[in-house]
């Protein structure tokens, strides 16, 4: 089956599943919520094609302290005009894009103990999966041309979680993602800025106990 007829497909399951997810956290009881299970979302803007802007939702499985494996779906969107002025013989002419990205792979989570001080939690991310890109220009008393591709998509990149309490986060990532649609590769930043919620709460570091005990008197004999 061709990636153009996927990845609509995908596309909708995962929103559907983190959808799901998300209902999870206001309707199931805390004994039957997964521990582990991150579910978030938040806003997303991705260069290229005159920028596109949007959302973005996720969702990820927490197999140790460090390492997650994560699922991302970003819909944006541009409407964009050619030029700055209506020409009355040529007229205005727009664009409009809609770029949608399924994207799956680890996480890895690292601290310090500056980072741990400042309840920030950074991290660094790979992902793969594909992308579908539509545009449609349309021009004052001519037909709309439009025209869409899919193509295999891979990111890498990272950012830094807030902790805000055991569940909730806020969190800000910045990638470079990569694309291939109409049969060329294309470089873009990716920029999301979001909130998380994770099931059963994430460890809280807190200092290590001082080891030094007070000194008590020692009482003396007299000979």
């Amino acid at each position: 089956m061709p990636i153009r007829t996927v990845l609509p497909l995908v596309s909708k399951l995962s929103s559907i599943l983190i959808l799901l997810a998300v209902l999870a956290l206001f309707t199931l009881p805390q004994t039957a919520r997964g521990q582990g299970l991150e579910v978030g979302g938040g806003w997303s803007h991705v260069t290229g094609d005159f920028g596109t802007d949007g959302f973005n939702v996720g969702a990820a499985w927490w197999f140790t302290k460090r390492v997650t494996i994560a699922a991302d779906y970003d819909s944006t969107w541009d409407t964009s005009s050619l030029t700055n002025f209506a020409f009355a013989q040529v007229g205005s002419i727009a664009t409009k894009s809609h770029l949608q990205s399924v994207l799956i792979g680890p996480r890895v989570f690292f601290t310090t103990t500056w980072t741990d001080k400042h309840k920030l939690n950074p991290f660094g991310e790979a992902q793969f999966g594909a992308s579908h890109l539509s545009q449609d220009v349309t021009q004052v008393g001519m037909p709309t041309l439009s025209a869409s591709d899919s193509g295999f998509t891979w990111m890498l990149g990272g950012g830094a979680d807030y902790l805000l309490s055991s569940h909730w986060s806020g969190r800000a990532n910045v990638d470079f993602l990569r694309t291939h649609l109409a049969n060329a590769g294309q470089s873009r930043l990716r920029l999301v800025l979001g909130i998380r919620y994770t099931f059963g709460g994430r460890e809280k570091k807190s200092a290590a106990p001082s080891s030094t005990r007070p000194q008590t008197a020692t009482p003396h004999s007299n000979n």
